[in-house]
């Protein structure tokens, strides 16, 4: 068995799945609350370590070299970053850990973003500008104001329209970035079994700001750059190893 085509196969696979990880970053440069997708992997062991099945193989494969990589689930850089100011005033922003909570394609789906670019509608309903998901109160309810009227948000989430507090967004947060899943149009959901909780009050609500993209041009271009020289190392080596076994296949060969 020829481990060197192993190895560098697996190693392609990886540096795809890594340039696709990226391209996707690079194309959410300037998407509002966006968080750059790090693409992981993790080195294969020996097979008789990596898997039960295989501890009472015989000898040869018990002292099988590993494996290459593998291609582990993406996770979430949420460092915060900077936050801009903006003409509206329904548009919010967090610093600090944790989520806006809206609602999800059904009413009992809970969704999470950092995309705080908010719209009121006609029936007063807080929604998000794209998508147009209910944004929720700390309840899980939708949170609804009088539109014919402006509304204050405080740095606790508070909303007040004059004296009065109508609602309290939902902040919430995971306990670790591997807990979240990504749901397309700049949403969040939770696996199953991973809890949500509330962010604590370190957490702030600015209104009137945004909160750019994690994700920084140049560092996805570098990396870019270096998955392809990965890439092409790789090939490489498969081409070694096919040159290498073709010549072996000659050794003793009588013309």
């Amino acid at each position: 068995m020829n481990y060197g085509l192993y190895v560098a196969a697996a190693g392609l696979q990886h540096q795809e799945y890594r340039q696709d990880v990226i391209a996707n970053n690079l194309a959410n440069a300037q998407t509002v609350g966006f968080k750059r997708v790090l693409a992981q992997a993790q080195a294969r062991v020996n097979p008789a370590r990596e898997s039960s099945q295989f501890v009472n193989s015989d000898a040869l494969l018990r002292q099988a070299p590993a494996g290459g990589v593998w291609s582990m689930p993406t996770s979430l850089d949420l460092t915060q970053a900077p936050l801009t100011e903006s003409a509206n005033d329904h548009d919010l922003a967090l610093q600090g850990p944790g989520f806006f909570m809206v609602q999800g394609n059904s009413p009992e789906e809970r969704l999470l973003t950092r995309d705080g670019r908010f719209v009121v509608d006609n029936t007063g309903q807080l929604a998000m500008a794209t998508g147009g998901h209910a944004v929720l109160d700390a309840e899980g309810n939708p949170i609804k104001l009088d539109p014919a009227k402006p509304f204050l948000v405080t740095t606790q989430g508070a909303i007040k329209q004059g004296e009065a507090t109508v609602a309290q967004l939902a902040v919430m947060n995971v306990g670790k970035s591997t807990d979240l899943v990504n749901r397309g149009g700049n949403l969040l959901g939770v696996k199953e079994g991973s809890p949500m909780m509330p962010a604590t009050v370190a957490t702030q609500v600015r209104q009137g700001k945004t909160e750019q993209s994690g994700v920084d041009p140049m560092t996805e271009m570098v990396a870019m750059l270096e998955g392809q020289r990965h890439f092409e190392a790789n090939t490489k080596m498969i081409q070694y190893q096919d040159t290498m076994l073709q010549q072996l296949n000659t050794v003793g060969r009588v013309a």
